[in-house]
């Protein structure tokens, strides 16, 4: 036991090697998840205590300009994926002989691309936000980190999430440093953005630093598949456009049609949303280069795969909707301080997209795998089409609430149209006790967690989580059969 404590953070900061997809099994599935599963548990609480202090720093209306100049920026940092990240995945755990090639020209794109993107975010500031230009273009630079995050996919593919994700929990006790800072000494949306910009640069060189200690990039032999790989990426990267548009835009229009107090209200409580956003990814990233490497010869593998995705899709998205339907106005209040209502109102809401979301990362993930990627860009275009003319419709009169069921409309709609298609495709009918059994375990959460809100924030949470975990196994949609194996594999190994 000693030197299996010693030997942890050098197993957990491993680098792998190419091909540990195509042996991964379930303990390798499971310790993956899991080690993702912690570090966001760490880095979430870390990401909500940096929007208080910056709330606070900042006041509803200045934080409205940081929320609406950080989703502008965030849209044009999307053109520097355009799906090219998915696709190299999916070829390195395909073809683990050239994974140097494939991250060479993953690279190489990536940062053509960032140039683009930079340029043409910059260009149209001044058209697209009545205010913090500024900072605006400040951030645009921050699209060229979006290259070092890209480079991580070597490490995703070879299911080794803790070195991967350790650059991340860096910056979430970085950027919350930089908060606390900036709350007692005082701050402005423009120093917020050089310091964030900062922060990243920091982050994105010790990436870069970590891909080139542990594997090797092939920029010379990457320039050969350039064509190939944007062959099959343009479909995925116009998704990933359309699709990065209807998360982003609704704090841009709330800028533009409503008030910066109402972008305000809706970026805090969208700040809860995106790093939740990990989670799903967590799982996703774990399952598909698995899925990528047996594809070909096993698609019984895949169908099976596919259902405990989605089944724990459901177990780790339900009690976060169930915590905030019943607990918002708690959480809203300690982080926020009081006269925050309007925030409270919108966050059970957008969870409820959330857990649209977690399904629909997993059809977005199906797309590349069973060649749906036009499909994936199509349903996009009509879920972006119902986004911006919905926010449109919608937010003079009902300002950041309107929006907030304007994205859970979105998420559904997009997330029904692909993961059925995907499902007809993989001719996967897909067994529903697990999920019914879950969400009944979550309704009843919801109701514990209500009926001892009076007792406190922390007892009613508390509560909350014994209810539901005692309800998954109590119902067998955790069976302690299946942990016992997976423990006796780990120990084995």
């Amino acid at each position: 036991m000693p030197g299996r404590i010693r030997t942890l953070p050098r197993r957990f900061l491993s680098g792998g090697r190419a091909g540990d997809a195509g042996e991964a099994g379930g303990r390798t599935i499971a310790t993956n998840i899991s080690t993702q599963l912690v570090l966001r548990l760490v880095s979430m609480p870390i990401s909500a205590f940096t929007v208080a202090f910056a709330w606070r720093t900042l006041g509803a209306g200045d934080y409205g300009v940081w929320a609406a100049v950080s989703a502008y920026t965030g849209i044009f940092a999307v053109l520097t994926d355009l799906g090219l990240t998915t696709v190299s995945m999916q070829r390195m755990a395909a073809e683990p002989e050239r994974e140097a090639e494939w991250l060479g020209a993953l690279a190489g794109m990536r940062l053509l691309l960032s140039l683009f993107a930079a340029i043409v975010c910059a260009a149209f500031v001044p058209i697209f936000l009545k205010t913090g230009h500024a900072a605006a273009w400040i951030l645009t630079l921050t699209i060229f980190s979006s290259g070092g995050s890209a480079l991580m996919a070597v490490f995703n593919t070879r299911l080794r999430a803790g070195l991967a994700l350790s650059f991340s929990v860096l910056q979430s006790f970085m950027w919350l440093g930089v908060t606390i800072a900036f709350f007692i000494a005082g701050a402005s949306v423009v120093e917020f953005a050089i310091a964030y910009m900062a922060v990243l640069a920091v982050i994105c060189t010790l990436q870069l630093r970590a891909t080139m200690r542990y594997a090797h990039i092939a920029w010379r032999a990457g320039r050969r598949l350039w064509r190939p790989l944007m062959k099959v990426a343009v479909p995925l990267g116009i998704a990933s456009i359309l699709i990065t548009i209807y998360y982003q835009v609704d704090a841009v229009l709330l800028l533009q049609l409503s008030s910066a107090s109402e972008a305000g209200y809706y970026g805090a409580a969208y700040r809860f949303l995106s790093p939740l956003l990990f989670l799903p990814a967590a799982v996703m990233s774990s399952f598909f280069p698995v899925l990528s490497a047996v594809h070909a010869h096993d698609p019984d593998r895949v169908r099976r795969l596919v259902q405990r995705a989605a089944e724990l899709l459901a177990v780790i998205s339900l009690p976060i909707l169930a915590t905030t339907i019943a607990l918002s106005g708690p959480i809203v209040h300690v982080l926020f301080g009081p006269h925050n209502e309007r925030t409270a109102q919108v966050l059970p809401v957008l969870m409820i997209a959330f857990v649209s979301i977690c399904f629909g990362s997993l059809a977005g993930f199906l797309a590349p795998l069973l060649n749906l990627n036009w499909r994936l860009a199509i349903y996009s275009a009509i879920g972006a089409a119902a986004n911006i003319g919905l926010n449109v419709w919608l937010i003079p009169k009902y300002g950041a609430l309107g929006s907030a069921w304007v994205t859970v409309v979105t998420e559904v709609l997009t997330m029904t149209l692909m993961l059925g298609t995907a499902l007809l495709t993989l001719r996967l009918r897909v067994k529903p006790w697990r999920l019914l059994a879950t969400l009944l375990v979550a309704a009843v959460m919801t109701g514990a967690m209500a009926l001892a809100a009076p007792l406190g924030l922390i007892p009613a949470g508390l509560i909350g989580a014994i209810v539901y975990v005692a309800g998954l196994f109590a119902l067998r949609v955790l069976d302690l059969d299946e942990l016992r194996s997976l423990r006796a594999q780990r120990v084995a190994a």
